[in-house]
């Protein structure tokens, strides 16, 4: 599966399971309502900042990426 598709299923999933309607979405992450529907279609994935904003928004797991990311060994911290 893609990053873009994995994506945009998570946020799909997200915002269902919060309750929130696309609009209320796209007014807290500063997108137009449009643009979060592409998102959330998976017909664009968003820039990094507005992805980070859904991901904090929407409070989703950055790890569920890591293999669409092509991550396979993390890396070591100090």
């Amino acid at each position: 599966m893609s990053l873009k598709t994995a994506f945009s299923r998570e946020v799909l999933h997200a915002r269902t399971s919060l309750g929130l309607t696309q609009e209320q979405v796209a007014e807290a992450a500063s997108i137009s309502v449009r643009w979060y529907q592409y998102i959330e279609s998976g017909t664009f994935l968003p820039s990094s900042v507005v992805t980070l904003r859904l991901i904090l928004l929407l409070g989703i797991d950055v790890e569920i990426f890591r293999e669409e990311a092509e991550l396979i060994v993390p890396l070591s911290t100090r």
